[in-house]
């Protein structure tokens, strides 16, 4: 089947199925030791940093007919798979471990789209390439989505097209997400839901740095003022620093009165283990 699957994880790592390649990337948090050894075998490619978050993919296998690349050794130079849902995701290795997909975003996508009225107003910040918000497309939401990396928002985009889903009542847009989010503030633009997809570190249009130690009380503020009165926001965050408990304390003194929600984004492998992704925050 062309779908993604958690195999196992451990010593740092986790395996992945990914479509037909078999995969290795690291896993922090994976301090435990594999659940089923016998699942690591007939690797495609393993992801190994080399310099800071940057790094490599190393072959495991030489599959015949695989298209090389300087990049994703052993691995085509893209490929597709299928979201839960029926969506079709583009599969693109890069030099930082990343593969055009979050999984985790998956879990939870469905009930959000459930949750929401009909053609809702949603506003989705560092949208990368959409695996968090396609299923709200495909349902008629009107989504716009903010990412400062143009290979972001070009992936988004072909992904719409990948999937037939128009663009219209969309917006599409290239720029740091404080400034558009001090600007939409400005302006008192006011959505149904808005998402927030906050990363560790990250770098603007213009060279801008996003640090999530900095950033992260005025994203939950900006969510606060931009959210319709009984609008939904959704956080997930990748940083551990943040525990649950702090989490709950700062939210619980901006969205006062709220209901806040939080669990850890958690996939299950196939070896029945565990592995978190993530923090998720529900507020309405």
């Amino acid at each position: 089947m062309n779908t993604y699957q958690l195999l196992d994880s451990g010593n740092r790592q986790k395996l992945e199925q990914v479509g037909p390649y078999k995969i290795i990337r690291p896993a922090p948090q994976a301090i435990w030791e594999p659940f089923n050894p016998s699942l690591w075998n007939d690797i495609d490619s393993e992801f190994v940093k080399e310099k800071g978050e940057k790094g490599s993919w190393k072959p495991r296998k030489n599959p015949e007919g695989v298209k090389r690349k300087k990049l994703g050794t052993g691995l085509p130079e893209n490929w597709f798979v299928d979201s839960p849902s029926g969506l079709q995701f583009k599969v693109e290795p890069n030099d930082y471990g990343n593969i055009g997909i979050f999984p985790e975003h998956w879990i939870y996508s469905n009930e959000l789209n459930n949750l929401l009225p009909k053609k809702s107003k949603v506003l989705n910040v560092f949208t990368y390439t959409g695996s968090n918000c396609l299923d709200l497309v495909k349902s008629g939401h009107l989504v716009t989505v903010v990412d400062s990396a143009k290979t972001a928002i070009s992936g988004y985009t072909f992904n719409l097209g990948l999937n037939k889903l128009s663009r219209q009542g969309q917006r599409l847009v290239l720029e740091d997400a404080i400034k558009f989010l001090d600007r939409e503030i400005r302006r008192e633009s006011k959505y149904d839901c808005v998402m927030i997809d906050a990363p560790s570190y990250g770098r603007g249009t213009k060279k801008e740095v996003f640090d999530i130690d900095e950033s992260l009380i005025k994203l939950f503020q900006n969510a606060k003022r931009l959210a319709k009165k009984d609008g939904i926001v959704i956080f997930t965050l990748h940083s551990p620093r943040y525990t649950q408990a702090a989490l709950k304390q700062s939210l619980e003194q901006i969205f006062e009165g709220k209901n806040i929600n939080i669990q850890e984004l958690m996939l299950e492998a196939e070896s029945k283990s565990y592995l978190t992704s993530g923090t998720f925050v529900q507020i309405q």
